[in-house]
């Protein structure tokens, strides 16, 4: 009795799974309204020349020619966070004196780890922007190479759930700056150097689609996202922003 007890449970499973919608796709662009602005004047490197270089470009806003906006953050709000598979481990690496890459997204327990690849001290200063604002770490990274977990720290001292904003400093070189963006789920993406993004696997149904970033500052858009298709959305954000 227990095989076709079994084939019953296995048929019902298979039959609920292929009436579920099949997830959608949100893709568009970033970009300034008007003419692009030339790149932003660089940042003096008063520290650690030999290493660091005289001086280190402002990558707080890179626009391209056509005015696509780079590392803006562009989440679904509203989807149901699911269980997603294992993403795999959130790396930055202090190179150049600069976060590599400057602007991450990251899932609640996600591994997230911070290596230097450059032959100086650091320090990996981790900050959650809040009301008061609250130090996650102070971690000392002084040989190539070297790497130290973030996970635990950024767990106990985030939110249990909800979107929460990391500001990464090194306290040795003030210039250097990063972000770290914490979901509950993976409907997200950081736009590109021409300000594109894309996000697959949304389930069927109507969102807000909330963009960030840390010079022109937030927005807001609604999208509907079609069962087993693709929908379009762009930003054109003043540049007084």
């Amino acid at each position: 009795m227990r095989r076709p007890v079994l084939a019953l449970v296995l048929l019902s499973t298979a039959l609920a799974r292929a009436e579920e919608p099949s997830p959608g796709r949100i893709v568009g662009r970033v970009r300034l309204a008007g003419a692009p602005p030339g790149p932003r004047p660089p940042i003096a490197a008063t520290v650690d020349p030999a290493a660091c270089g005289t001086e280190i470009p402002d990558e707080s806003l890179l626009v391209d020619h056509d005015g696509g906006v780079a590392n803006a953050v562009v989440v679904v709000r509203g989807v149901v966070a699911g269980a997603p598979a294992e993403p795999p481990e959130a790396l930055v690496d202090n190179a150049r004196c600069r976060f590599i890459p400057r602007v991450q997204v990251v899932t609640r327990g996600q591994s997230v780890r911070v290596r230097t690849s450059d032959p100086i001290l650091h320090n990996a200063h981790p900050v959650l922007v809040a009301e008061p604002e609250v130090s996650v770490a102070n971690l000392a990274l002084a040989v190539p190479g070297q790497t130290m977990d973030l996970t635990r720290r950024l767990a106990a001292a985030l939110p249990p759930t909800g979107e929460a904003l990391v500001r990464l400093g090194c306290d040795v070189h003030p210039w250097m700056r990063g972000w770290l963006v914490v979901l509950d789920h993976p409907r997200a993406a950081v736009t590109g150097t021409d300000g594109r993004f894309a996000i697959a696997t949304v389930p069927p149904g109507s969102y807000t689609l909330a963009l960030w970033h840390e010079v022109l500052g937030r927005t807001e858009r609604p999208v509907a996202v079609p069962p087993g298709g693709s929908v379009s959305v762009d930003f054109a954000l003043p540049p007084g922003r």
